[in-house]
Parts: structure tokens; C-alpha cells; sequence
């Protein structure tokens, strides 16, 4: 079922409503990272912390491309959850806004990889690990990074992917179509879809 690309309000008020949620869950889910970091800090495994729960800021991103279906949802949300979540009182500055651009870059080219046709376990997947990738990629210098040993490095990047996929792939998709089920996304792309599989299995 081809999707409408042009942009309506209902989708801008979607982005909107995950924009504001998110924005609150990322700044809950530092306090958690900084949690099981003084948990993992005895056992010399404090730099992974973050790492296993990295997958949650991408989730905005994944989600929204999800349920819309459109080009630049996922950059868009992603960037926006980072604006207001800024606003709410992130200390960051404009690295907030920065790191929001990456992720969201990151998150948008692996839709955009498959020309916006495809939205599924796989592509949220890809979504998420790319929005780590281009993410880390960023900190090697502005986190210095750089100086760990290329171990360590690759060992956070491979539990970064782990947590990209479980979060901004399994769960986002999982709570997605459970959403769906219910109806509320039925004005949605993602909700339409079903609805038509839905007919196409009564025919």
C-alpha cells in the first residue's frame, strides 16, 4: 500500500506529542545511565553504561518514522525531542541540539537507504545502530574517545548496537504496532496499513 508523502497537521501534531515525551524520557534516562554507572564503576565497566541503555535516544526517531511513514520524520522528531528536552532544563547548550541533528541524521539515512519503503524490525534496527554509529563517531573527539584503547572502543560501539537494536528496534516496534492494535493510530500511516491487512485477511 503506497503512502501518502505530503505532510498534514495530524502528523505534525504526532511529532509534536513525541517530541515532548521523549525529551522528558531522555533526560529521566540520563539520571538512569548515571545509575548504573556508579553500579558498574567497582567492577571497571563504567564506560559501558551509557551503552546499554544508548538505544532510548534514538527511539523518538524510530518511532515517529514508524508510525508516519514520510521522509525526514525521523530527523525531524528526533531533532525536536532534543530542542525541548534542552528546553526542560538539559545543561548541554546547543550540544543537545547538535547531538540531536546527528542522531537524527544517523536514524533518517537508513529509511532513506531504503528509498522509504521499507519500515520494519530490520529497518528500525539499522535506524537505531546507524543514529549510534553517527553519534559515536562524534564523541571519539568530543568525548576523546580517541584515547581508549581500539578494544574498548569497539566493545562500547558493539553494546551501543546491542541497546540500539532491543530499544529503537524491538520495543519501539513492539509498542508501535500494540499502539495500533488498540486504534489510536488508526489516522496514521502505520495504522492504515494495518487496517488494510486487517481487510486483506477477512477477503
Amino acid at each position: 500500500m503506497e503512502q501518502s508523502r505530503g505532510w498534514k497537521l495530524r502528523d505534525v501534531i504526532m511529532m509534536a506529542i513525541l517530541g515532548v515525551v521523549f525529551a522528558a524520557v531522555y533526560l529521566g534516562v540520563f539520571y538512569v545511565g548515571l545509575a548504573i554507572q556508579g553500579a558498574l564503576a567497582p567492577f571497571g565497566l563504567a564506560n559501558f553504561s551509557f551503552e546499554t541503555i544508548y538505544g532510548v535516544w534514538f527511539m523518538a526517531a524510530t518511532i515517529a518514522a514508524y508510525i508516519l511513514r514520510k521522509p525526514g520524520a525521523a530527523l525531524i522528531t528526533e531533532l525536536l525531542a532534543a530542542a525541548i528536552e534542552l528546553l526542560m532544563g538539559n545543561s548541554g547548550g546547543v550540544v543537545v541540539l547538535l547531538t540531536g541533528l546527528i542522531q537524527g541524521l544517523g536514524c533518517e539515512l537508513a529509511f532513506a537507504l531504503f528509498r522509504y519503503r521499507r519500515y520494519d524490525l530490520l529497518s528500525m534496527a539499522l535506524s537505531g545502530m546507524l543514529g549510534g554509529l553517527f553519534i559515536f563517531c562524534y564523541e571519539l573527539y568530543y568525548l576523546q574517545y580517541y584515547l581508549l584503547a581500539p578494544t574498548v572502543l569497539l566493545a562500547q560501539l558493539a553494546v551501543r548496537f546491542v541497546s540500539a537494536f532491543v530499544f529503537a528496534g524491538l520495543l519501539s516496534k513492539l509498542a508501535c504496532d500494540g499502539l495500533a492494535k488498540t486504534g489510536v493510530l488508526k489516522s496514521y500511516a502505520v495504522g492504515a496499513l494495518q487496517q488494510a491487512d486487517l481487510l486483506a485477511d477477512e477477503d
